[in-house]
């Protein structure tokens, strides 16, 4: 199946936590640790069980980026520290490839977050994303 999603990252389910209406599943790609929610009917449509096999997609538009070593609280709970690979900008808009590991994350930010944030090649940021904007595909 092709997806137009730029984040597509491989790993296995560690824990499925069930609410009355949506679960939260925690993903290990090689380390690193992805947060998902998911309805509880996901859930069943995927038959999404601990060990199994699955990628999260997350759309570029969604991933936001923090720069400098500030200690800031966030109810967002996948955090991934990473360097700027690279840093595309358009008139309004702009793409920067984050290195995070094993894997590169493409954050979708205006061209004015990428000026005022002074993101060049090589910075150190930490790329930020809601559970709720994770999907799923097994």
């Amino acid at each position: 199946m092709a997806i137009s999603a730029r984040n597509k990252i491989q790993g296995r389910v560690s824990s499925i936590k069930s609410g009355e209406a949506m679960c939260l599943v925690t993903l290990d790609a090689q380390g690193t640790k992805i947060v998902a929610a998911v309805t509880n009917q996901g859930v069943e449509e995927l038959n999404l069980k601990q060990n199994d096999q699955v990628t999260a997609v997350i759309k570029s538009t969604e991933v936001m980026l923090m720069k400098g070593g500030g200690q800031a609280t966030f109810s967002a709970r996948n955090r991934f520290a990473g360097q700027v690979e690279s840093v595309q900008k358009g008139e309004a808009m702009g793409l920067v490839t984050v290195k995070m590991g094993q894997f590169q994350l493409g954050a979708a930010i205006t061209r004015e977050a990428i000026d005022e944030m002074g993101l060049k090649q090589g910075d150190q940021v930490t790329a930020v994303v809601k559970a709720t904007e994770v999907m799923l595909m097994k």
